[in-house]
This record gives C-alpha cells, sequence and structure tokens, in this order.
C-alpha cells in the first residue's frame, strides 16, 4: 500500500502540492486573529459603534474604522501597521477601532461595506472619508486630513 502511494506522489506531485497548499490555507484561516496590540477599540456590536461614535463627537475626536476579515490577505498585512498607527496619533484627536465583517455584519451593512479591507473615517458622526484597500500613506492621508494629530515626542512631530 505504501508504494502505491509513494507511486501516486512521484506521478503527480502537482496535483499533491495544490493539495497540500489548498489544506494548508483552510487551516490558516481558521487560525485565530492576531492581537496586534496598539490602542484599537474592537467593534462586537452596532450599538458599541453608536456608543463609540458618539463619545467621539462629543469630545471632538476623529473616528477611524478598520472593516477586516480573517481570511483577507491583504487585511493580515494592515493589521499590525493599523495598530502601529493608532499609537502614533494622539487619544484627543483620535479613536481607531475596528470590526470583523464576518461577525458584525450589521455593521458591515450599516456602513455599507463590499471590499475589505475598508478603512472609513468619520467626525461629527459623519462619514467623510474612505479608503478601500490597503495602501497606508493613503490611510494616514485620510486620518490627518480630517484632524487626527501625530503624537508629539522628543519636543517636535513627527
Amino acid at each position: 500500500m505504501l508504494d502505491t502511494i509513494w507511486s501516486f506522489i512521484a506521478a503527480n506531485p502537482l496535483l499533491v502540492l495544490a493539495v497540500c497548499f489548498m489544506v494548508y490555507k483552510q487551516w490558516q484561516a481558521k487560525q485565530p486573529w492576531p492581537d496586534f496590540g496598539g490602542t484599537i477599540i474592537s467593534l462586537k456590536t452596532v450599538d458599541e459603534w453608536h456608543d463609540t461614535l458618539s463619545k467621539a463627537d462629543a469630545a471632538g475626536k476623529v473616528v477611524v474604522v478598520d472593516a477586516y476579515a480573517t481570511w483577507c490577505p491583504p487585511c493580515k498585512a494592515a493589521a499590525p501597521v493599523y495598530a502601529k498607527m493608532s499609537e502614533e496619533y494622539t487619544a484627543e484627536s483620535c479613536v481607531f477601532t475596528k470590526f470583523n465583517t464576518d461577525e458584525v455584519g450589521g455593521m458591515r451593512s450599516l456602513l455599507e461595506i463590499s471590499a475589505m479591507p475598508t478603512f472609513k473615517v468619520f467626525k461629527a458622526k459623519a462619514e467623510v472619508g474612505c479608503q478601500r484597500g490597503w495602501d497606508e500613506s493613503q490611510v494616514r492621508a485620510l486620518i490627518e486630513q480630517h484632524g487626527a494629530k501625530k503624537v508629539v515626542q522628543r519636543g517636535k512631530a513627527d
């Protein structure tokens, strides 16, 4: 029997490789979403979103939301950078949030998310900007355009 298996592998190496790759991708998609730290509010319900938006509006802050999916490669690439960005901007000027589009479908509908990742910026409870896809410089420009301020270090702004 083992000879038969080895014969099949030797005769079909690309097929075996393709099957192994598909099995790996299925396993990878089921792994938990890593926590990259930062000062990000992970939204689990639409009510949490409304509460966060109201508090930010009362304080005059910009709100950034990252709509992601765990199976999305660009979302995985964006996650650690987005976490780092959340620490680079002052908490007095900007609130960073995120939600999993597969777990909080009501948010996906409410914010009209059709692609992942999508980054939306809100000010005074109104959407003021949107970036579909991951482009760090575009997301930074969008955030800064609407009033997010960078943390001052060593006596000067970064």
